[in-house]
């Protein structure tokens, strides 16, 4: 393999370990003019901006042992550059001039912002992004690169790639309207389209790989790097400390719950199958689920959970329990459903050595799905639902009331096991029919199975919109209804 074929960590792993100066001016070049553009949209003075550039090629000499392996590099660099800038600008002499401008714009909102606007918010926004959001955003439009080469950075598969892109660009635009400006998605795509890194100042490149790579700093530059690494370490410390009291009081738990377990039979406990490893999320997903705002994603998202995501290709090949729980979204293409059928045997065994498996059935009804334990949907629309159990935490957002819409469940569930515990049937004038279960509950071995033949969205005006976070929590916290002693 050569330099120039090599990935970033390799190059980074080789200037680490070979003090290689041909593979950090790789990275120099590679990455120039990203950076440079970065800075010169946050200083907006040229003379800076080559500065801020050259600093964070410094900063990236200084810190490139600690960086740990799989780090998507223009992620970290993007990052570094909005520190740097930000410790230029709180430097600068102009900072007065900089606060009276800010403080003579009014939060207005515009139903059709000039993208003069946009721009310069661009960067603070981006800040907001989940890490493999902001890379994605990056890599395709501020590096150019193909979605086939973007799927590869990331770790995943050019679809996969596609659809996290299209929802980072959708979580850009509510940050962007929470900040007083709602941009069309076309404005928004015509900005990034035009953050393609214009060349940096000839010369610079040359010039940043060779003094970054002996760490020399001029007098223009050692306050950047000197503040760009202390902003760095400062950040660090914060996540170190706020992990270090999630591991206190997670240690507090720990004791209160092994108190607790120590009270039940031994014997009883080994007998039970070994439950899923994992603490993540997976979603598999080809498409999104009726362009529907919020998704699973989004959900998770709010509450600070980063899902796996990935495609119905790889059903077959992935370590499913790794996993703490595992969503099917609704209305996906017909292939999903038939690699999901191909691969049946792996979801029951993930769900009987104690996964938890949410379904959202809606879309499947063309296409039967055999869920664990031999439940299969049958294809039924319903205009009415009666909620059965409302006291149950997924359906205690819905008060009881019965679900109405054109479509509100799309079929319902044969083969229910005697020991389910039905959530919602179908309805007629409120009374409901039994014998048509559209949302269950039931165990399989170690784990759970929830299966919704509603659709999680209120565009219908139903007010179902609440059970996918309801449906979400409750999955995660695996406290189950009925199960308490």
């Amino acid at each position: 393999m050569t330099v120039m074929e090599a990935s970033d960590m390799d190059l980074l792993s080789e200037y680490v370990h070979a003090h290689s100066e041909q593979a950090f001016r790789t990275l120099v070049e590679r990455h120039v003019n990203m950076v440079h553009a970065v800075a010169l949209r946050q200083t907006a003075l040229p003379h800076l901006a080559e500065d801020v550039t050259q600093a964070v090629f410094i900063v990236l000499a200084e810190k490139a042992p600690g960086i740990p392996p799989g780090t998507i590099l223009a992620g970290w660099l993007f990052r570094a550059t909005r520190f740097a800038a930000a410790n230029v600008k709180r430097s600068e002499a102009r900072r007065e001039h900089w606060e009276q401008k800010a403080g003579q714009m009014e939060p207005t909102i515009s139903t059709d912002p000039d993208p003069e606007q946009i721009a310069p918010l661009l960067n603070e926004a981006l800040e907001e992004l989940p890490e493999l959001d902001r890379a994605a955003i990056l890599l395709r439009f501020f590096q150019s690169k193909s979605m086939q080469e973007v799927g590869c950075t990331l770790g995943t598969t050019e679809s996969a790639a596609k659809m996290r892109l299209s929802r980072a660009v959708e979580k850009l635009r509510r940050i962007f309207r929470k900040r007083g400006l709602v941009v069309p998605a076309s404005v928004l795509l015509a900005v990034l389209s035009a953050q393609a890194a214009h060349a940096a100042p000839a010369g610079l490149a040359g010039s940043v790989a060779t003094l970054a790579f002996v760490k020399h700093t001029s007098t223009a530059t050692l306050p950047i790097v000197k503040g760009t690494l202390l902003f760095m370490a400062q950040t660090k410390s914060k996540t170190l400390a706020i992990t270090a009291l999630m591991l206190l009081l997670s240690a507090t738990t720990a004791v209160v719950v092994h108190q607790s377990l120590a009270q039940k039979s031994i014997a009883a406990e080994a007998a039970k199958p070994a439950m899923a490893s994992g603490t993540n999320v997976l979603i598999f997903r080809d498409k999104p689920s009726w362009n529907r705002s919020p998704d699973f994603e989004d959900a998770l998202a709010g509450m600070g959970v980063e899902p796996d995501q990935k495609t119905s290709d790889e059903m077959s090949n992935t370590d499913l329990g790794s996993y703490r729980y595992i969503i099917i979204p609704g209305n996906q293409k017909k292939t999903f459903y038939q690699n999901y059928s191909l691969a049946t045997g792996r979801f029951d065994s993930y769900v009987k050595n104690g996964g938890t498996l949410v379904l959202e059935l809606n879309g499947a009804e063309d296409s039967p799905i055999p869920l664990p334990r031999g439940v299969t949907m049958m294809k039924h629309g319903s205009k009415e639902n009666s909620i059965l159990v409302p006291a149950h935490p997924i359906l205690t957002p819905m008060g009881g009331r019965v679900i109405r819409a054109d479509f509100a469940s799309h079929g319902y569930l044969e083969g229910v096991p005697k020991d389910a515990l039905v959530l919602v049937a179908e309805s007629i004038d409120g009374k409901p029919d039994l014998s048509r279960p559209t949302f269950i509950e039931y165990a399989y071995g170690a784990g759970r199975v929830l299966a919704a033949c509603q659709c999680f969205h209120d565009r219908d005006k139903s007010g179902r919109g609440p059970l996918m976070e309801s449906t979400i929590n409750y999955a995660k916290e695996r406290q189950w209804f009925g199960t308490k002693k």
